[in-house]
């Protein structure tokens, strides 16, 4: 089987042949969304370790036995779950996002989507799983190799190639330079890319403002940079314990579709942002 390497909580784990092995412990002790999907009320090594074994043990992650459809939306404004609706509606036609034992892959249903990255966390590095592979071309992915390489730009070049026109891309908060790139190619291709940010924990104030000038849509984690940079710049927030900020109006539109679809009772009133309420924050912000 092979080894990857993802961040949990700001925890470094390692996963190879199925066994997890948590590598540093996670800097962050508290977020309410960990809190509400899993329980877990304070962080350490040991609880980071029990979900990325119950990711493996419930949908196959990091192995051959990787659920590769669901139908499930566990968080309320997660990247997949905006997607995914924005697939239903007709907003997105691909979506270029990242895969254990695949890397960079484009996918079109909604389904395959949100099997992919509902429970998907900050993925650094992986290697090849040939079912994973097998299972994703046989729903109409693309994968840009079967090395699994991690690389968005080439996935968005390959999403262009075969034709998507309204193709989302999510990137993570380290690799901002990468919107940039994405912009630059979309204008030139005249296709405008549709870009996510997400795992955005630690980043610094310059890669916040990269960020904020080229993303649509960006997930503030437990960013404090994010928070100060992106909240001030935004046109709409959803959600307060992790803020979601939409920066322009095909990401406000994104976010909107998700509230048309979501289930659950939502409120939304005027405000200057970010909105927050200090005592629902993941802590600490870094």
């Amino acid at each position: 089987m092979a080894e990857h390497l993802a961040e949990m909580a700001k925890a470094l784990v390692r996963i190879r042949d199925g066994v997890p092995e948590v590598l540093t412990d996670p800097q962050i002790r508290f977020c309410p969304l960990r809190r509400d999907l899993y329980g877990i009320h304070e962080e350490n090594r040991e609880t980071v370790e029990n979900v990325i074994r119950s990711h493996i043990r419930d949908l196959g992650m990091y192995s051959p036995h990787r659920v590769l459809e669901l139908a499930e939306d566990p968080v309320s404004f997660g990247a997949s779950e905006i997607l995914m609706d924005g697939m239903i509606e007709g907003l997105v036609n691909a979506a270029v996002v990242v895969c254990d034992g695949a890397g960079t892959a484009v996918i079109t249903r909604p389904d395959v989507l949100q099997a992919v990255g509902a429970h998907m966390t900050g993925l650094i590095k992986t290697e090849p799983v040939k079912e994973i592979q097998d299972g994703l071309e046989e729903r109409g992915c693309i994968l840009i190799d079967r090395n699994a390489t991690i690389d968005q730009i080439r996935g968005f070049v390959a999403a262009l190639d075969a034709g998507f026109e309204r193709v989302a891309v999510t990137i993570t908060g380290t690799m901002s330079c990468d919107a940039r790139d994405l912009r630059a190619i979309g204008a030139r291709a005249e296709r405008r890319p549709l870009i996510l940010a997400v795992h955005t924990t630690g980043i610094g104030r310059d890669e916040a403002v990269a960020l904020a000038e080229s993303c649509d849509i960006i997930w503030s984690c437990a960013s404090s940079a994010v928070r100060d940079v992106v909240g001030a710049r935004a046109m709409l927030q959803i959600g307060i314990s992790i803020p979601v900020f939409a920066m322009t109006q095909e990401g406000k539109r994104l976010v909107l579709n998700r509230a048309l679809h979501f289930k659950g009772p939502l409120v939304i009133h005027r405000s200057s942002l970010p909105y927050l309420h200090a005592d629902r924050q993941p802590r600490p912000l870094i």
